[in-house]
């Protein structure tokens, strides 16, 4: 089966958004996180400090 570039391109966002996934999981899984709250709470004071 010949595939075609625009199949092609859709199957490696696929396998780049997986590859995402596993890493976010994996984070998860070993409490790698933080709340939304603080992160985004630091982006902010780190963008007004310039």
């Amino acid at each position: 089966m010949v595939m075609s570039y625009e199949e092609y391109k859709n199957m490696n966002v696929r396998i780049e958004l997986l590859e995402i996934l596993a890493e976010a999981e994996d984070d998860v899984r070993n409490v790698r996180v933080a709340p939304a709250s603080e992160t985004f709470g630091d982006l902010r004071k780190m963008l007004q400090e310039g």
